[in-house]
């Protein structure tokens, strides 16, 4: 499973996309956090909050995730490489999650240097007071249990499709379902208890909860039965093609 993790990882940078994508991920942080005029500029927050970063977090990987997936399977059934990937002694739990890992990987590179906006923020502050470092960390647990529910999803977008912007708008669908619809749906009905079964469905309800620095067990729950349910999923599609 980690070799198929490394090759991963070799494709995307031994090649100049997997920078572009990561580079334009980063800029993009910066230029929202710091320069832009917006809701999530760090500056504008009075009371020095962090939590403009995990605000908008969501959105980028709603793009990000997807286009960093859409390639993983889709490029193997076009180039013929994945029958040849069905001969290893491999499983298809194994070929998954080492395409799952690969991505992750990929994910917490690139996260890793915004840990630097956060720093930069707690010295801008005032004497005695700090960041809640708590908060902070329990949001990146959060991001964190969000991304691999999105690779998961946009892997099995990938299995699906040999065309790489075929798999990417259905991985980029799937995941805004993940976050965005059920509390849509939630709004829209008028039964309280309706109303608090569709929220609890809902991607974003829940990493909202963990970024609030309260890690609940519900929470946590939630995302690795989903994220367990999609790897199934994935592991059924490889078998599929493998028959």
């Amino acid at each position: 499973m980690w070799s198929i993790s490394k090759r991963e990882l070799r494709l995307y940078f031994s090649q100049l996309t997997g920078y572009l994508i990561v580079g334009s991920y980063l800029l993009i942080t910066a230029l929202i956090l710091w320069f832009f005029n917006t809701p999530y500029n760090l500056l504008n927050t009075e009371l020095g909050s962090f939590s403009p970063f995990f605000e908008f977090m969501p959105i980028l990987f709603l793009f990000l995730i997807p286009a960093l997936s859409m390639r993983s399977f889709s490029e193997e059934f076009s180039q013929g490489t994945f029958e040849l990937l069905l001969t290893k002694p491999l499983s298809p739990a194994q070929i998954f999650g080492g395409k799952l890992i690969g991505i992750f990987l990929i994910i917490c590179i690139a996260l890793f240097p915004t840990v630097i906006h956060a720093i930069s923020l707690e010295y801008l502050l005032e004497l005695n007071s700090t960041l809640d470092w708590g908060v902070v960390l329990s949001s990146y647990l959060a991001l964190l249990l969000l991304a691999v529910l999105f690779v998961s999803t946009s892997l099995c977008a990938s299995l699906l499709f040999k065309n790489q912007v075929a798999s990417f708008l259905v991985a980029l669908l799937a995941c805004f379902a993940h976050l965005y619809l059920w509390s849509f749906m939630a709004d829209l009905s008028t039964n309280l208890f309706l109303y608090r079964w569709l929220n609890s469905l809902s991607a974003s309800e829940h990493y909202f909860g963990l970024s609030r620095g309260v890690i609940a067990l519900v929470d946590v729950f939630y995302f690795l039965g989903l994220c367990i349910t999609f790897f199934l999923l994935g592991i059924q599609l490889i078998q599929q093609k493998r028959n």
